[in-house]
């Protein structure tokens, strides 16, 4: 059995349905490719969630597989399971002599693919918050509590540090401006939070991931759900006065509405994770991945986003080298919106900086000899380094999908 802990995902065979939404599931074994063992311990879990009719009895011919994610663990195990990937439960069915498949034919989960995607991004879409806006209310939030100085409940002095780690894991602006600040920051912005966790049950490792931001923002909604359950009164006889409801202690709002922010932010990590997979889901060109990512920030104007596009290109040789190209936005009081694009090829690096308000292009036009010293100092070949005043197109992936019709909004 793998370890089981909140925000785990693993790919599971569904044996039964129970009484009160609860099911009993096995786990798939790896062993090169994902195979139904029979003789795998099994285990019991309720749902968070009602299941897609895509896992619904009689809509999957063979074994029910699904995916299932960890919701919580205390006082019960909750789960949430979604259909496989296409394409991943064709391979744990063995093949059939009579149905050969040919190269040149493409498979269900080829064809399937896109669909299945936008049923996920239509489910994640609407909801979503933006992370800055998110751990702004969370700081603001804290802040009350400590102002209000009432006693933490139990429950709630467990959500409390929680939410401080939220806060404490989003970095200072100049922490983004060191190379290996930065490339550790965007491996913890939970874009690779289940890669992670599935590689430590592979090599038996621990598969908690306490920098990473998504992690932490499960942990929060976990102690939201037990404050919540806690403070949940207890059905009285119709024959007693009911008490006047307890006071909201530590200052804290409503739980729902924090329950919302945080789902909300967990959405938005998912949605930049799906879109993350459409290239080779789409059946695009596999050897230019493409992953996007949003990075929280603190300023003394307050918290910020960093929005990055990154894409490896892996290359034919010798015509044509591996290079990497990473693009970033930002939106700063001082600066206005700012587009800064490099691209990296055979150790030669161009940047190209595009900025809204002149004075912006100005300052940054000033700036280009000092960075190309850098960039030398660093033993690279500076290619180009330009900087154009201009208009910068917003780049969200889930903004590119509404815009392009995934989503009606005169409904």
């Amino acid at each position: 059995m793998p370890t089981l802990e909140t925000g785990t995902r693993l790919q599971v065979q569904i044996i039964g349905q129970l009484a009160e939404r609860g099911v009993q599931l096995r786990p798939l074994t790896s062993s090169g490719a994902q195979s139904v063992d029979t003789r795998a311990p099994t285990f019991n879990a309720q749902l968070a969630t009602p299941l897609p009719n895509a896992l619904l009895p009689g809509n999957q011919s063979g074994p029910r597989l699904a995916l299932a994610e960890v919701i919580r663990t205390e006082p019960r195990l909750e789960v949430r399971l979604l259909p496989l990937p296409p394409g991943t439960a064709l391979a744990t069915r063995p093949a059939t002599p009579s149905t050969p498949t040919s190269p040149s034919t493409p498979t269900v989960g080829q064809q399937d693919a896109s669909q299945w995607l936008l049923r996920e991004l239509r489910h994640q879409i609407p909801g979503a918050r933006g992370l800055a806006g998110g751990m702004q209310t969370i700081q603001n939030t804290l802040a009350t509590a400590i102002a209000a100085g009432t006693p933490p409940t139990a429950s709630e002095a467990r959500l409390l540090p929680a939410m401080n780690r939220l806060i404490e894991l989003t970095p200072p602006a100049v922490r983004l401006t060191s190379p290996d600040s930065l490339n550790r920051h965007i491996q913890q912005s939970g874009l690779w939070l289940e890669a992670m966790l599935a590689q430590g049950v592979r090599t038996n490792t621990s598969g908690t991931a306490t920098q990473d931001l998504k992690a932490q923002l499960l942990r929060v909604a976990e102690h939201l759900r037990q404050s919540a359950e806690t403070r949940a009164p207890l059905p009285t006889p119709a024959t007693t006065t009911t008490a006047p409801p307890a006071p909201t202690t530590a200052g804290l709002p409503p739980m729902g509405a924090l329950a919302g922010l945080i789902e909300g932010m967990l959405k938005r990590i998912t949605t930049l994770q799906l879109h993350s997979l459409q290239p080779s889901a789409q059946g695009d060109d596999e050897s230019h991945p493409r992953w996007f990512f949003e990075l929280p920030f603190r300023s003394p104007q307050g918290l910020h986003s960093l929005a990055g596009q990154l894409q490896h290109e892996a290359g034919r040789p010798p015509e044509r080298p591996e290079g990497w190209t990473l693009v970033l936005d930002l939106d700063l009081q001082a600066l206005g919106p700012t587009r800064v694009a490099l691209a990296l090829r055979d150790d030669r690096v161009s940047v190209h900086f595009t900025a809204e308000r002149p004075e912006t292009a100005q300052r940054l036009r000033a700036g280009t000899p000092e960075l190309h010293q850098r960039l030398v100092g660093r033993d690279l070949i500076v290619g180009s380094l330009s900087v154009r005043e201009g208009r910068v197109e917003p780049q969200d992936p889930a903004s590119l999908t509404l815009r392009d019709g995934l989503l009606d909004e005169r409904a």
